[in-house]
């Protein structure tokens, strides 16, 4: 089955907890991220996630389901699969690193039989969006941590 897959580690010099405080505070979203400039849900698996979505020229409101959550390590949330035809997973991890800070990685995966499709028409903007708000992300953990 066709798959679309983008994948962005980086070094962060900020803790596990610093770091994912920046991640499921949703509220700043608007703040920090170029690319999920708005978001509200509950770190709740079943629970949906409701985002505007920066796609360059235009921005998408999507609707997708948190399918897991460990705290200070994993953040997922997933569209509805369209059957066979389209299916995404949307994850943040998060580890400890052995200098003292952490270890990002966004990961986003695309399948489905429609997906070589959508890569084709959207591949550009979710790996300009995806690449930005893990830079942003960055950006903000490592200036939250800075502060005393």
């Amino acid at each position: 089955m066709p798959v679309l897959t983008l994948e962005y580690t980086r070094s962060i010099k900020a803790s596990p907890t610093q770091v994912w405080g920046v991640i499921v505070d949703f509220d700043d979203y608007p703040e920090w991220n170029p690319f999920v400039t708005r978001c509200a849900s509950e770190l709740t698996p079943g629970a949906p996630i409701v985002m505007s979505v920066n796609m360059g020229m235009f921005t998408t409101e999507q609707t997708e389901q948190v399918t897991r959550v460990e705290a200070e390590s994993l953040f997922e949330y997933r569209m509805r699969p369209v059957g066979k035809l389209l299916y995404s997973k949307r994850q943040h991890r998060l580890a400890p690193s052995a200098a003292g800070g952490s270890c990002y990685t966004s990961y986003f995966e695309l399948r489905g039989w429609l997906s070589p499709l959508v890569g084709l028409f959207m591949g550009y903007f979710l790996r300009r969006g995806f690449s930005s708000m893990t830079a942003a992300l960055v950006l903000r953990a490592e200036e939250l941590a800075a502060q005393p």
